[in-house]
């Protein structure tokens, strides 16, 4: 049977699985349909005509997670170049340099697709992929990691009357820049991140933007009190507090920072029961009527635009520059419609039917810690969440849980163990989340990669860092990289201080570092990543 791993993508999710499969000591190839590495972060100016390899990047993305919570664990980014929120662009940079310091260039086949993979008896798999200029290869594999993400197959509701719409109706998959729009009546439908950032966009141009939500939400600013949000949610907040005090704590927060939220946007769930939305400017757009917020749902379309019934509670009194006014039901007459209504969460046709969820329910997860299915052996899922907190960390540690098992480091579990697991996770789910499609794969970012991390050792619980003030012989430096987990913003270079895959020097470097908020890395994280790239080279 072949040793070789198979890695379906070449963005934050595979590039960091193909690193850590390879520091395992395995051999691997990754596969990507595009031309370049980055995955959906690499804008395309045009979308292609296949959603699997197209960008459903727009001109303005920019990340919701701070420069400091979102690098992977053991390659900072440096301050001196990064701002503490950047584009689309600039991560890709990151991306893409990321992949040079680890040599990982040489192992990624691009501009090739994977068509098909079949599982075999002995649990080994066959891969077909299919090149550019149609070239067709059929290959053995130990194993198979899907990380090609979740944003490949557009998510549009089936409205009645669509068909009757005279003016234009796309998926936010589609949308790239917001001039196309000058002087044009628009409706968002949606109210998580892209659709936030549409409208945010587009309502300087249009001549009306009205943006439509069911339930409403909470949209949290990139910066309070002059720090980044995360700021105020650190490891001690996140594994200490109880939640319903943490909860209180921040909506008290985000009160004082930007004042009571319109009454058409108040959700009935609280803070961050949901995916939270980042975005500054967005009160104030709607504050100042640049945005409307229509709250209800589409429930049909005419010829002159959209139907809303409206779901704004009895008890909320609407004021008429925060939302649409009107009866139960209302029109809004529009020439434009973006659904920002978000991806199917499994949509993978060259897998075999039902792997990664319940039969005829492809928005429900059926994976034992985000990452194994029930059933297949040897076929790993890594980005398939959608946590409270930036992507690269999670998906490191999805890696490197997953090369543990690869190696034989760590004992895969039964059917048994995964079947109660993911009930274990669907309860944990339903308890701190909003019932949604959105949110089946939904978790808290720092107690989720603690528990991947825990069977290696690598969680950096309290007891661990307090031990090394006793033990390490620099009882001031252990003390302060303690705090600076436990009580600054929280570093993903914290994942890297003990057990299996520490970089205990580099890792302590950077948690002081980025705790101190010093404006470029320490001498001593340029001379190690100077090292380290030198001895993969």
């Amino acid at each position: 049977m072949s040793q070789r791993i198979a890695i379906i993508g070449a963005g934050i999710c595979g590039l960091v699985s193909l690193k850590e499969v390879l520091a395992a000591g395995l051999e691997a190839v990754c596969f990507d349909a595009r031309e370049g590495l980055g995955g959906a972060w690499a804008y395309q100016p045009v979308p292609g005509e296949d959603p699997a390899a197209s960008s459903s990047i727009y001109l303005g993305t920019m990340l919701n997670s701070c420069r400091d919570t979102s690098a992977f664990s053991d390659f900072p980014f440096d301050p001196a170049r990064y701002p503490d929120y950047f584009g689309h662009r600039q991560f890709v940079q990151y991306l893409r340099e990321y992949a040079a310091h680890f040599g990982l260039d040489k192992h990624v086949r691009l501009q090739t697709k994977v068509t098909q993979c079949a599982p075999q008896d002995d649990g080994s798999w066959t891969v077909t992929a299919t090149q550019r200029d149609g070239t067709q290869t059929t290959e053995p594999y130990a194993a198979v990691i899907v990380a090609a993400g979740h944003l490949s197959a557009p998510r549009t509701p089936a409205i009645p009357g669509r068909d009757l719409f005279a003016g234009e109706a796309l998926h936010s998959h589609a949308y790239r820049a917001p001039s196309r729009f000058e002087g044009k009546r628009v409706a968002v439908v949606g109210f998580g991140s892209s659709a936030v950032d549409i409208a945010c966009e587009i309502a300087p141009h249009a001549a009306s933007l009205h943006l439509v939500t069911r339930r409403g939400g909470w949209v949290l600013p990139r910066y309070v009190l002059g720090k980044p949000t995360e700021a105020f949610d650190n490891r001690a907040t996140q594994l200490w507090l109880p939640v319903g005090l943490s909860q209180w704590l921040q909506t008290k927060l985000l009160a004082f920072v930007d004042g009571t939220a319109p009454a058409a946007m108040a959700p009935a769930h609280k803070i961050l029961e949901q995916n939270p939305t980042i975005r500054g400017d967005f009160l104030e757009k709607v504050r100042t009527g640049l945005v409307q917020i229509a709250r209800g749902d589409v429930v049909r379309m005419t010829a002159a635009g959209l139907v809303v019934q409206s779901t704004l509670p009895k008890d909320k009194k609407a004021k008429k520059d925060d939302v649409v006014q009107g009866s139960d039901e209302y029109a809004l007459d529009v020439d434009v419609v973006i659904f920002a209504t978000g991806y199917t969460l499994f949509d993978l046709p060259y897998l075999p039917p039902n792997t990664a969820h319940p039969a005829g329910d492809p928005d429900q997860v059926d994976l034992y810690k985000l990452i194994l299915p029930l059933h297949q052996r040897n076929l790993f899922f890594h980005g398939y969440t959608d946590l409270l907190g930036p992507l690269p960390p999670a998906a490191e540690a999805q890696a490197r849980y997953t090369a543990a098992l690869l190696a034989g480091r760590l004992p895969p579990p039964s059917t048994d163990e995964k079947a109660r697991g993911i009930q274990a996770f669907r309860a944990y789910n339903r308890r701190h989340f909003v019932h949604s499609d959105r949110h089946v794969a939904t978790a808290h970012l720092i107690p989720y990669v603690d528990d991947l991390l825990a069977p290696l050792g690598a969680a950096p619980t309290f007891s661990k860092l307090l031990a090394q003030v006793f033990t390490s012989g620099h009882p001031l430096r252990a003390l302060s990289v303690l705090s600076a987990v436990w009580f600054s913003i929280p570093s993903s270079a914290a994942w890297r201080l003990v057990g299996h895959g520490a970089k205990p020097d580099l890792a302590a470097a950077t948690v002081l570092r980025t705790a101190g908020e010093k404006p470029a890395l320490s001498e001593k994280e340029v001379v190690l990543l100077a090292k380290e790239r030198v001895e993969q080279a």
